[in-house]
Formats: structure tokens, C-alpha cells, sequence
């Protein structure tokens, strides 16, 4: 400082991402926010706080983050500025007072710190400190759900699902969930028997789980009463507020509020939020930990369990016409395979090998007008695609019918239709990449491929053909249920970050 008494703000809990799937700030269009909100501090001569999760690098690659969010940088330095790293960026903590990174926002990075005001000693930290599972500087619990939480945000091109909520929150839910089913398991097994309260209440964050909120709470209180200051300022929680004149919590920027602290030099807090490009002050909420909402019933973790799951993969409402042609010709392929395997073809039993030849037959015959019959509503290439498996598979069928019942006649048709249709799916899944979630279609082509050569090299012998064939059509139709059940269409809007 220069020797004036200035206005601090406080903010904390942006968890700035690299502007991707995952980036929960970008999310809610919040960059031009923050960014009119940083010239606000300046034009009041402020000093910003940052205290803590600035950055999400518990999802995030640094390096990428960083590059991303230069612009916002090169803007935080030219600020009165101290930022004090969180749980959420706490891979950045060793390097205060080093010179590994080079920009100057980061000189101002600190550990938590005492400043008096008023007379009154005001402690300025992020929260996690006291927290016992979230202290140190290495992952826990939270951290790998969150890791999760990234993985599936990418898989659906944002971080909100179809039905508005955080994919965050879903899996939050159902990880509290899974914690309690086991340690009541746990409980169970032990012959004491369940004693006290088995929800996992320290397993997450009090941001991640309301419930914790109180022990939150009670950890500040504590080392308020051992420590050498009288107030402490943080954030963690993501929920702003007070209690009493000790606890004074920033909020976050994540969610539909852009809550901030402004403390004057004389030591008095008040509360605002940032909306429609200037601060507005609020009524200082207060802080109530044991009133805080849970998210589901404890006492039935299972059920919300399976609620969470039914929210992440929501059963289709309106399945594609093209979802049920895949599953009727994985049924009909798997039938077949399975069918043959009952069939005797040993030596001198021509029926029984004429019934395996009339059975692919027909297979081929249903599977083609299947085949066809999907076409007219699929897109152009992949329209043609199965217009031309159509053809192929009914010629198949009658040019068995006719010439198929010639041991070395079948094998080569089979063959050569084994690998050439796997062909045409490998081509439907490279082509509708974009378009369609395609690994099963090409799982199933390229072992239709690798099936169609083996068929042509195998010794023209019924009995081992007869295997061969069954464990290929049970391999195929495995593959087409796992794309009918699975091959679902991306979303039209992926990469579209709705608002909040």
C-alpha cells in the first residue's frame, strides 16, 4: 500500500476454467462480469482479496488455464491485489515468494494473512485450512470427484445437463450417497453394530455437502479462539454471510450470484453482489450451519442413489428409428449365433447342415430389409451406407438360397459378407463421427472384418465352421445392441455453453 486507507474487497470461489466443457465460470457468462466488476475496484482505489479457488485445477490443465485466462491476468495486476490460494488451486501454494511463474499477478500470491482494521485483527484465508480433509496439498475424495465430474462434462458438451441442474451437483449427490451405503456396510459387519451417525459427512467439502457446513464452522471457531486475530474473513462454503461479528464469508461467483465483501478501513463489513454492471448492497445474510438443507434423505442413500443415476443417462423419451433398427438386428444376429450352436452338422447329417444354410439365409434376408427399411430417415452418406448393406445382405441371402449349401460356396460368401460388412460400419462410424457416439458401431465392424478374413482362411469343414459362424454372429450382434443401447446422438448444441 501507498500509505492510504483503502476499501478492501473480497471475493473468492470464481474457479476460472480454460473456457472448455468443464468451465463452469464461462458457463454462466461471467468473464465480462468479473471484468467490468475488477474496473469497479479500481475506480474506487480499492484493494481486491482473492481468497481462494480463483482457478479449477482440480479439472483443469494449469498451463492451458493460464494461457486462456491472460487477458484476466495481465487485468488482476494492474489492481491493488493479494490472492491466497484455495483447495481448488492449491497446486499453485509452493510457489509464493519463488520465481518459477514469471507473470506479475502472481508476486501477489500469499499464505493466509492478519491485517488490523478498527482495531480488530481480521484473518483473510480461503476456509479449507481448517477443514481436516481438505487442508493438506495432496487429492482426497472430493478432488476425485470432481476429476469425474470433468470427464463427464466433456462427454456432454457442458457443465449443466438437459434437465438445467450440474453435472457437479448429480454426481455429488450420488457420491454422498455411495459413501453412506458403505460405511453402513461397514457398520454392519462389525460386530459392534452401527453406533452413531455413519453419514459421510467428512468425506466432502461443505461446498459439496451442505451438512458439513457445521463442522466448518466449528473448526473456524475453534482456532479463532486459539488464534492471535479476532475476525476471520474466507469463502469455501460458496455460501455468504455472517455470524455474529467473527465469521464473515465472501459467497461465490459460480452460481447465479456474484456476492463480494466491501470492508471499510474502520473495520465495518458489508455485503454485495454485482449485477447489471454495478454493486448493489444486500442485507448481510446470516449464516445458520445447523439449519442447512440436506440433498437427499440419509436415511434411504440408495434411493438417491438411483435418483442421481436417473438424472446422468435419462432414459430416451423418443428413441431414433435407427436405435431400433440396430437393436432388432443385434437380436436377430445373437439369436442366429446362439440357434446354430444347436444344429448338427456332423458327418452324413445333410439336414442338418441344409438347416444352418437356410437359417443364414434368411438372416441375411431379414437383416438386409431391416437395413433397408431404416434408410429413408438417416442423413445422405449414412443413408447410402445402409441402402448399400441393405442390397448386399439380400443378394447374400438369395445367392445362399441357391448356391449356399456347397460347403465351399457358404464359406466364401460368408466370408467375403462378414468382412464387407464390417467395412460399410467402420465407414458409418468414421464418417458420423460428429454426429453420432460411433465406438460400438466400429468395435462391431472391425471384428465383423477380422471375422470375415478368418472365415476365408479356415479349412472348408462344416463342424468348425458351424463354430466359427455362431461366435461371430453372437460377437456382431453384441456390438449392434451396444450401439442401439448406447450409440446415442450427441448434443446438438454441444460446445453451446448455456446460460445460467
Amino acid at each position: 500500500m501507498d500509505g492510504a486507507a483503502r476499501d478492501i474487497f473480497v471475493i473468492s470461489d470464481l474457479h476460472l476454467g480454460d473456457g472448455g466443457a468443464r468451465d463452469n465460470f464461462d458457463a454462466g457468462r461471467k468473464t465480462p462480469q468479473l471484468r467490468a466488476f475488477l474496473d469497479h475496484v479500481g475506480s474506487e482505489g480499492g484493494e481486491l482479496f482473492v481468497l481462494g479457488d480463483l482457478f479449477e485445477l482440480w479439472q483443469m490443465n494449469l498451463s492451458l488455464l493460464l494461457v486462456k485466462r491472460r487477458a484476466l491476468l495481465d487485468q488482476l495486476a494492474t489492481l491493488r491485489l493479494v490472492y491466497v490460494p484455495g483447495n481448488h488451486d492449491i497446486d499453485l501454494i509452493h510457489f509464493i515468494e519463488t520465481d518459477f511463474l514469471q507473470h506479475p499477478f502472481f508476486t501477489c500470491m500469499r499464505a493466509p494473512f492478519v491485517r488490523e482494521l478498527g482495531g480488530k485483527r481480521f484473518r483473510f484465508c480461503h476456509g479449507h485450512e481448517t477443514d481436516p480433509f481438505n487442508a493438506g496439498d495432496h487429492p482426497g475424495f472430493g478432488r476425485m470427484l470432481t476429476i469425474f465430474a470433468g470427464i463427464f462434462e466433456d462427454e456432454n458438451g457442458s457443465p449443466l445437463l438437459t434437465s438445467g441442474e450440474s453435472v457437479e451437483d448429480i454426481l455429488e449427490q450420488f457420491g454422498d450417497s455411495m459413501l453412506a451405503i458403505w460405511r453402513r456396510a461397514l457398520a454392519t459387519m462389525d460386530h459392534r453394530g452401527m453406533k452413531g451417525d455413519v453419514c459421510p459427512k467428512v468425506a466432502l467439502t461443505p461446498a459439496q455437502s451442505p451438512d458439513r457446513l457445521g463442522e466448518h464452522v466449528d473448526g473456524i471457531r475453534a482456532a479463532l479462539d486459539v488464534g492471535a486475530y479476532d475476525v476471520t474473513v474466507l469463502g469455501h462454503t460458496h455460501k455468504a454471510g455472517r455470524i455474529g461479528g467473527w465469521y464473515f464469508n465472501s459467497g461465490s461467483w459460480t452460481g447465479p450470484r456474484n456476492s463480494f465483501l466491501r470492508i471499510s478501513p474502520d473495520g465495518h463489513v458489508r455485503y454485495l453482489e454485482w449485477k447489471d454492471g454495478r454493486a448493489v448492497e444486500r442485507e448481510m445474510p446470516v449464516v445458520l450451519p445447523d439449519a442447512a438443507p440436506r440433498r437427499s434423505p440419509s436415511a434411504n442413500p440408495v434411493t438417491a442413489a438411483i435418483s442421481a443415476v436417473r438424472t446422468l443417462f435419462p432414459r430416451p423419451t423418443r428413441p431414433e428409428r435407427s436405435r431400433w433398427i440396430l437393436l432388432a438386428q443385434g437380436a436377430l444376429a445373437i439369436s442366429l449365433g446362439a440357434g446354430a450352436l444347436t444344429i448338427s452338422v456332423a458327418q452324413g447329417s445333410s439336414a442338418g447342415w441344409r438347416l444352418l444354410v437356410s437359417a443364414f439365409a434368411a438372416y441375411a434376408l431379414i437383416d438386409g430389409a431391416l437395413s433397408l427399411l431404416g434408410a429413408p430417415r438417416e442423413p445422405p452418406v449414412r443413408r447410402l451406407l445402409s441402402r448399400v448393406r441393405g442390397v448386399a445382405s439380400v443378394l447374400l441371402g438369395l445367392v445362399v438360397l441357391r448356391r449356399g449349401y456347397v460347403v465351399e460356396m457358404f464359406v466364401v460368401l460368408v466370408g467375403l459378407w462378414a468382412f464387407i460388412s464390417g467395412a460399410l460400419r467402420v465407414a458409418v462410424s468414421v464418417v458420423l463421427k460428429g454426429m453420432v457416439e460411433s465406438r460400438w458401431l466400429f468395435a462391431a465392424g472391425a471384428g465383423s472384418m477380422l471375422a470375415g478374413l478368418v472365415l476365408l482362411l479356415l479349412p472348408a469343414s462344416a463342424v468348425p465352421l458351424k463354430f466359427v459362424l455362431a461366435g461371430y454372429l453372437c460377437y456382431y450382434g453384441a456390438g449392434e445392441l451396444l450401439a442401439g443401447v448406447f450409440g446415442q446422438r450427441l448434443p446438438r448444441t454441444a460446445g453451446v455453453r448455456p446460460s445460467a
